[in-house]
């Protein structure tokens, strides 16, 4: 047996196969190499391969564990804000922590890396974009029917009457960062809606 064997190199099927992976999954990380640091692959034929080892040590680095902060740095938010509501108040498919550093008062949750970074992946390719309200020609309910941000504008406006929209806006945008001044401009025309009997 030679002393250094050649690296195993595993296809991205192999990759599936080996860790419980879907295909597509494995795409769309080597597609955002760039940003998530994924190893570099070689070429045989028209087949992309990769170092086993050092896809495994990458891989495993992307399971550690990451707070609030690193969390909303993963979604592309300035802070954590909107990660620690949504920790009590999760939307759908928002994962579970899987520790707290405060168990008695469900305090500084802690999530698996990759727990946080598909639901970015899902929330950004799935989700559609910020006040996009529902879908044209839906009849059920009304714009933004079940969005968090409705909620915050109707308490924003019932709480502060007097204040110009530009108030409300830098408000809620604090609360919710990610969504555009139109965007919200849209959502207290929705919340006004509501109000009004």
């Amino acid at each position: 047996m030679p002393e250094n064997p050649e690296p195993r190199r595993l296809t991205r099927t192999e990759l599936a196969d080996t860790h419980g992976i879907p295909a597509k999954t494995l795409e769309r990380w080597w597609s955002d190499r760039e940003n998530n640091g994924h190893p570099p692959a070689e070429r045989q034929g028209r087949t992309l391969t990769w170092d086993s080892a050092e896809w495994e040590a990458w891989h495993r680095h992307r399971q550690d564990t990451v707070g609030p902060a690193e969390f909303a740095k993963i979604l592309g938010h300035k802070d954590n804000s909107w990660v620690t509501k949504a920790a009590a108040a999760p939307p759908p498919g928002f994962p579970e922590p899987v520790e707290w550093g405060d168990t008695v008062n469900r305090r500084r949750p802690k999530w698996r890396r990759t727990d946080a970074q598909t639901f970015a992946d899902n929330r950004t390719r799935n989700s559609p974009p910020p006040g996009a309200g529902r879908p044209t020609g839906s009849r059920a309910g009304t714009a933004y029917e079940g969005d968090e941000r409705l909620t915050a504008a109707i308490k924003s406006l019932t709480d502060h009457p007097d204040d110009r929209p530009a108030r409300h806006i830098e408000r809620l945008h604090q609360l919710h960062p990610g969504t555009s001044a139109s965007g919200w401009t849209k959502i207290l025309k929705a919340a006004r809606d509501q109000q009004t009997p």
